[in-house]
C-alpha cells in the first residue's frame, strides 16, 4: 500500500513540475496574478452544530489567496493558494481550531496540440474537522448543491486532509484512430485525534479509451478501466474493480444523437480478511436532441459495484427562456434486489426588473466518504433584490439530505441566510448579514445554530 502510494505521488509531482517551465518557454502574454483578502467577523451559538450544544463563539477569521493564471494560444495554467487566520472567543469544550487553519492549494494546466490534448488538476487541502461549512459552497457551475462526500461525518477534534491529482491524454483527434488514456489519485487522512471516530481512505484509477471513426457521422469506441479503493476501517477495505466496454455513438440527423456501449464490470472486495466477487453486464443508452429552444434527451444505464447492478431511467429537457433559462429531468432508479425510487432535478433562473430568482433540487444516488451507497436530495432558492446600483439585499435558502442504505442513518442540513451588501468602492464590498443552521441525524439528534456575521474583501491585481 505504501509503495503504491509513494509512486502515485512519484509520477503526480513529476508531471506538474514539468508544467511550469513549459508555459515560460511558451512565451505567456496572458498571465495575471491576484492577491485576495477578506476579513470576517462572526458572533453566534454552536458554531459547530454539536450535539449537545456548546456555547457562543466569537470569531475573526482572515482569508489570504494568491492566484497565478496564465494563458497562451496552446495551453494554460493556473495556480491558488490560500488559508485563512482564526482567532477568537470559543466555548471551554469547543474544538474549534485557531491560529494559521485551513491551507489550499490548487493547480490545473491544460496544452493542445496540432492533434492532441493534455489536461491536468491537482489540489489539496485541510479543513477544520469542528466546522460545517454552509451548503451553498458546494453548488457547482449551475448552482445545484452537490454534497460533500464526508456530508455524514460527526464533528470533532482535528484536521481532515484531502488531496487528488488527475490527468488526460488525449491523441488522434482529428484522426480516424484516436486513443484517451487517464489517471488519477485521491486520498483523505485525519490527524490531531480526528482519526478517533473517522477512517482514512485512499483510491487510483487509471483507464484507456480506443475511438475508431467509422464515418463522419459514426464513432465506434473500446475502453478499459481500473480503480483501486482501500480505507483504514476496522474492516481494513480494499477493492479493486476491472471495466470493459464497447459501444458507438452516431448521428442520427443535425439535430439527433444516439450512443449505446455494452460493458462488462467485476469487483473484488476484502473485508476482515474475507474475499468477496462481483461481476456482470453494465450498459447504457442516451439519445439526445437539439430543439429550437434547447434541448432534449433520453437514457438507460446500467451500473454495477460491490453491492450489486443498479438501473437508471431519465428524461430530461433544457429550455432557453427570455428572461432566464429552465431544465429538468425526471426518472427512476432500481437495484438488483430493491424497489424503485424516484431520481431527477430542475434548476429555474428568473431575472427580474429589480433582481433574480433562483431555483434549483436535486435527488440522485452517490457514494459517501466510506464509498457506501447513498441517496441524496438537495434543493436551493436564491433571491436578491437590487436597491440601486452600489446595494442589495440578498435571502438564500439551502437543504440536504443523505439517505446512507448502509448505516440507515439519514442526516439532513437546512441553511438560511439574510444578507444585505454594498460596495463600498469599485473594489472593496462589504457582506452583512445573519444566518441560520439546523442539523437533523437520526441517530445523533438535532442542533442548531444562529450567528450574525460582517465581511469585507477584495482582489487586488499585482500583475496583468
Amino acid at each position: 500500500m505504501n509503495k503504491t502510494r509513494l509512486v502515485q505521488a512519484m509520477v503526480s509531482g513529476g508531471l506538474a513540475c514539468a508544467v511550469v517551465p513549459a508555459v515560460a518557454q511558451d512565451g505567456a502574454t496572458g498571465m495575471r496574478v491576484i492577491l485576495g483578502v477578506e476579513q470576517e467577523i462572526e458572533a453566534g451559538d454552536n458554531l459547530a452544530l454539536e450535539n449537545p450544544e456548546e456555547g457562543a463563539t466569537a470569531l475573526s477569521t482572515t482569508t489570504l489567496s494568491l492566484g497565478l493564471l496564465s494563458e497562451t494560444s496552446t495551453q494554460s495554467l493556473s495556480l491558488g493558494l490560500a488559508g485563512k487566520l482564526r482567532f477568537g472567543e470559543l466555548p471551554s469544550n469547543s474544538d474549534i481550531g485557531t491560529g494559521f487553519v485551513e491551507p489550499s492549494v490548487s493547480l490545473s494546466y491544460g496544452r493542445e496540440g496540432a492533434n492532441s490534448r493534455l489536461s491536468m488538476t491537482g489540489s489539496y487541502r485541510e479543513t477544520d474537522a469542528a466546522f460545517f461549512e454552509p451548503l451553498s459552497s458546494f453548488a457547482d457551475e449551475t448552482g445545484v448543491i452537490v454534497l460533500p462526500t464526508n456530508f455524514e461525518d460527526r464533528r470533532n477534534t482535528g484536521t481532515r486532509q484531502n488531496y487528488s491529482f488527475s490527468t488526460q491524454f488525449e491523441t488522434g483527434i482529428d484522426a480516424p484512430l484516436g486513443f484517451v488514456f487517464d489517471a488519477s489519485v485521491s486520498g483523505i487522512t485525519y490527524s490531531d485525534g480526528a482519526g478517533a471516530t473517522n477512517d482514512d481512505s485512499f483510491r487510483y484509477a487509471y483507464g484507456i479509451e480506443s475511438r475508431l471513426r467509422l464515418s463522419p457521422v459514426s464513432t465506434a469506441f473500446v475502453g478499459y478501466d481500473f480503480s483501486h479503493y482501500e480505507s483504514d476501517d476496522p474492516a481494513d477495505t480494499e477493492r479493486d474493480t476491472d471495466i470493459v466496454e464497447i459501444g458507438i455513438a452516431h448521428e442520427l440527423s443535425e439535430r439527433a444523437t444516439i450512443e449505446a456501449a455494452i460493458g462488462y464490470s467485476q469487483t473484488e472486495e476484502e473485508e476482515f480478511g474475507i474475499i468477496s466477487k462481483e461481476d456482470g453486464l453494465t450498459g447504457r443508452l442516451i439519445y439526445g436532441l437539439a430543439m429550437p429552444n434547447g434541448t432534449l434527451n433520453v437514457s438507460y444505464r446500467t451500473t454495477r459495484d460491490q453491492n450489486g447492478a443498479r438501473n437508471f431511467l431519465r428524461f430530461g429537457r433544457a429550455l432557453d427562456l427570455p428572461l432566464g433559462s429552465l431544465s429538468f429531468n425526471i426518472g427512476a432508479t432500481q437495484k438488483e434486489s430493491g424497489d424503485p425510487k424516484l431520481i431527477g432535478g430542475i434548476n429555474w433562473q428568473h431575472e427580474l426588473p429589480t433582481g433574480r430568482i433562483t431555483l434549483s433540487a436535486n435527488r440522485d444516488v452517490s457514494v459517501n466518504e466510506d464509498d457506501d451507497e447513498r441517496i441524496t436530495t438537495t434543493a436551493a432558492f436564491g433571491y436578491v433584490y437590487q436597491i440601486n446600483t452600489l446595494s442589495s439585499l440578498a435571502f438564500d435558502a439551502s437543504f440536504g439530505l443523505s439517505e446512507d442504505e448502509a448505516t440507515s442513518n439519514d442526516t439532513r442540513r437546512t441553511d438560511l441566510t439574510a444578507s444585505y451588501n454594498y460596495a463600498l468602492t469599485p473594489d472593496w464590498s462589504l457582506r452583512t448579514g445573519i444566518a441560520y443552521r439546523v442539523r437533523d441525524e437520526d441517530l445523533v439528534g438535532t442542533s442548531d445554530s444562529t450567528s450574525v456575521f460582517v465581511r469585507i474583501g477584495r482582489d487586488f491585481t499585482l500583475f496583468q
